[in-house]
């Protein structure tokens, strides 16, 4: 990383520890990311891809993603959705959540949310990160630590 791009970082890393610190963010690990459609005719809304995390394994796919996401995911590729796939998703169905699951670390204390699409993408399953909640879902604020350099 550059100077300038550090300098530019520190701002946002600073305001980061500070909204957790001040208790207006929680750390959560994220347990489990799904993306779930709501078919327009009303049916019942469908799990098309659940990503989650296992401490020893770490992140894997609960399941095989359904049909709408099948060709677009490996096994082994981080659940992330593009523009180009969320706009055909958006086309077709009548809602597209992006949800997430984070788990207070050190209790059980866990919770569901909905993210956008961006802050989804910036995270995978297994990752320490400091999530605002609010009653129409949830703000990322950072990434704390990736689960790839957890032990």
């Amino acid at each position: 990383m550059n100077r300038r791009a550090l300098l530019g970082a520190l701002p946002a890393i600073a305001l980061a520890g500070c909204v957790t610190r001040l208790g207006l963010a929680d750390r959560v690990e994220i347990s489990e990311k799904s993306v779930r459609v709501h078919p327009r005719d009303g049916g019942d809304p469908i799990d098309a891809a659940v990503r989650r995390y296992d401490p020893d394994e770490g992140p894997y796919y609960h399941d095989t993603p359904a049909e709408q996401l099948a060709d677009e995911l490996g096994p082994d590729d981080p659940l992330e959705i593009s523009e180009e796939l969320a706009a055909r998703l958006d086309s077709e169905f009548e809602v597209v959540e992006y949800r997430v699951r984070g788990c207070d670390v050190g209790t059980d204390d866990c919770q569901e949310t909905t993210l956008v699409r961006a802050d989804f993408n910036d995270l995978e399953a297994g990752d320490i990160a400091d999530i605002v909640y609010r009653s129409s879902g949830a703000g990322l604020i950072s990434v704390h630590e990736s689960h790839e350099n957890r032990s």
